[in-house]
């Protein structure tokens, strides 16, 4: 193939326009620039650019004049490059970007010029599908007219659904009084406007728009640019909650955040303690609001993070609640600018409590371990140690007070760190390193008391018996020992003794069981005792009712108090009862009186004679006679006689009653 047919085929092939001028006519043009310009090559060649172009071009110069300057320059081996408008085909015109240029022939040739015709609208095409943003035209009602390929691509609606419908129905309803009450601003002349709004997608979702609209009030359409914004506005959303997050932990978190620049001075604050206003601490220093003596330890940590960057920590004493002193733990942390730390954030705690609570605490296990070492208890503290294949197999030691010491027959310093399993010289270690094993299987506490028996090192000591008391802690174990081998001895003495005072009480109940049987038969003969008595009591005081209104009252044997009583309530009962007016009282069996005795016959007299019967007295021997002389006594109260017959008869007599004769024996 000849250069010229080459030349030929890439004429023929070139997509752009080509066209072949001599002297401004068209003599060659290729198949982009016939469908371009006529249609058709035989409506093409031979004509003039000028016929091909209309009278007057957009800047209002007529196109021959224009076109001519522009060959002949081109003519001349000047290239030229200009906007053109040339006519379709079929009506309409075509905004071309146009190049003329002289081909370089052999002499003798004419001149020839190369014309490259590039259909602006098409560049501007496929720029337009390339686009990345959504580029767009709209009437003035609110419909798309033209849209980039991008819309589809980005909302998944075809061009043509979206030019179907107004855009506001693609709008977010709660975005759509927003964006008109945006768009109305072209009204007030504006010619640009940029605002945002959600809309919608295919797949129902919602995509953020950015708007970068222009009007063109001649032509009666909005240009506009939409730019999808949703990963931005996702991140800008996640970054507001995010601030908002931190600025709710700054505000809210429970400690004092305070932001200070290089020189103690404050920049920030979260919160300040009560009394306190907040905007009264901006910009003081911080020392202001420590105690003068922890001003060092202040300054030092500030400088440790200004110059390494690295964390510090400190505790000091501060300003409290309305203006008192309170303890703070303060974490301080760099923060950082471009190139160095330019401020600190210091976390500050209020520890007052805690220090509080920690003092009470170091006072409390003191007392507790000062308690403990002067235990009369053993008392020791063990951690697990395991085996290979983390079994408990074995106890150490790590605490123990002088006591355990001693009972396990070695000294604190040495016992501390040894496992329970090395002591074989404590027949205690071998008992505990057993119970502890159990209480840490079973995983609850054990109290057991029982006897140790002797070292083998010295058989002939007595055994020991010991309460152990295990309680299972956090990895480990608490023991508490106690020698209850006194105890245990006073206790087998106690025993002895109650045993013996049991027997004693079998033996005295048995006794008591005898004595109580001898008291009921003592009572069983007092009992009939006194019956006998009160038998032979009413045998020596009978009153006998010698005739109607006559009592007689014989009285034998000894007469003293007790009997005078018991005979004068008698006798006053029968007195009463059958209204005697006599009442005879014979003393014949009686030996002896007192001087009380014959007071109570006096006084039984009187009171017989006072329930109106008289009191008459028979056989008064000559001593009771003397002793009523002696006594003084008045014997009118009643009346004697020698003996009871007369009595009886002095009786009857006076009560008017007739009498048998009787003659009297010789005595």
């Amino acid at each position: 193939m000849s250069h010229r047919d080459l030349y030929r085929a890439a004429f023929e092939a070139a997509e752009d326009p080509l066209l072949l001028l001599e002297n401004g006519r068209v003599i060659d043009a290729n198949p982009s620039a016939v469908r371009l310009l006529a249609g058709s090559t035989e409506g093409l060649l031979g004509r003039e650019l000028t016929g091909l172009s209309p009278l007057l071009q957009p800047d209002g110069h007529a196109s021959a004049e224009g076109l001519k300057q522009r060959i002949d320059a081109a003519s001349r081996g000047e290239p030229q490059r200009f906007r053109w408008l040339y006519r379709r085909p079929g009506g309409g015109f075509i905004q071309a970007d146009t190049q003329l240029a002289r081909l370089a022939l052999t002499e003798g040739s004419g001149t020839i010029l190369r014309a490259v015709v590039r259909e602006e609208d098409k560049e501007q095409r496929r720029l337009y599908a390339l686009a990345v943003d959504m580029l767009g035209i709209a009437t003035l009602d609110g419909r798309f007219r033209e849209l980039s390929p991008s819309w589809e691509r980005t909302l998944g609606f075809s061009r043509q659904e979206l030019m179907d419908r107004p855009y506001v129905e693609f709008i977010h309803p709660e975005d759509r009084a927003r964006t008109l009450s945006e768009t109305d601003t072209f009204s007030t002349g504006a010619q640009t406007l940029t605002y945002e709004n959600r809309f919608l997608c295919k797949d129902g979702s919602y995509r953020w728009l950015e708007w970068n609209a222009m009007l063109a009030l001649d032509e009666g359409l909005v240009y506009f640019v939409a730019r999808d914004v949703t990963r931005r506005k996702s991140a800008e959303l996640a970054l507001r909650e995010s601030e908002e997050k931190l600025r709710a932990l700054y505000e809210g978190i429970p400690h004092f955040l305070t932001v200070a620049d290089k020189d103690a001075r404050i920049v920030s604050v979260n919160r300040t303690a009560p009394g306190i206003d907040q905007e009264s601490l901006v910009g003081r220093s911080l020392y202001d609001f420590t105690s003068p003596e922890y001003h060092g330890t202040v300054k030092e940590a500030l400088e440790t993070v200004l110059r390494t960057g690295d964390r510090a920590h400190y505790e000091v004493v501060g300003v409290g609640v309305n203006g008192g002193r309170a303890w703070y733990a303060n974490h301080v942390s760099p923060i950082r600018g471009a190139d160095e730390v330019t401020n600190v954030l210091i976390v500050a705690e209020n520890i007052t409590e805690r220090r509080r609570a920690e003092e009470l605490r170091r006072e409390s296990e003191a007392r507790f371990h000062a308690a403990v070492e002067a235990s009369m208890d053993a008392f020791l503290t063990m951690r697990c140690r395991r085996d290979e294949s983390e079994e408990i197999a074995d106890f150490v030691i790590t605490g123990l007070n002088a006591r355990a010491a001693a009972m396990l027959s070695m000294q604190r310093e040495q016992l501390l760190g040894q496992r329970l399993s090395q002591l074989e010289h404590s027949v205690e270690a071998g008992v505990l390193l057993e119970k502890c094993l159990r209480v840490i299987r079973k995983g609850t506490p054990l109290a057991e008391e029982i006897l140790l028996p002797a070292p083998p090192a010295e058989p002939s000591r007595p055994g020991v018996w010991v309460h152990h008391q295990v309680v299972p802690i956090q990895d480990g174990v608490a023991v508490t020992m106690r020698d209850t081998t006194d105890r245990k001895r006073l206790e087998d003495q106690l025993r002895q003794s109650i045993e013996r005072l049991e027997a004693y009480a079998e033996e005295l109940e048995g006794k008591n069981r005898m004595l109580a049987e001898e008291n009921a038969e003592r009572e069983r003969t007092a009992s009939v005792l006194r019956q006998q008595q009160e038998a032979i009591r009413a045998l020596s005081t009978p009153i006998i009712q010698a005739w109607e209104g006559v009592l007689v009252l014989p009285i034998i044997g000894a007469l003293d108090s007790g009997r005078a009583t018991q005979i004068m309530e008698k006798l006053l009962g029968e007195v009463v009862r059958t209204q005697a007016h006599f009442a005879v009282l014979d003393l014949t069996g009686v030996e002896d009186v007192d001087a009380p005795t014959v007071d109570h016959l006096f006084q039984v007299a009187r009171a017989a004679s006072l329930l109106g019967s008289r009191c008459l007295i028979s056989g008064i021997s000559p001593r009771v006679a003397q002793a009523i002389v002696e006594l003084g006594s008045d014997a009118r109260t009643f009346e004697t006689f020698g003996e009871l017959e007369d009595a009886l008869r002095h009786a009857l007599r006076v009560s008017g009653t007739r009498l048998p004769k009787v003659q009297r024996k010789a005595r």
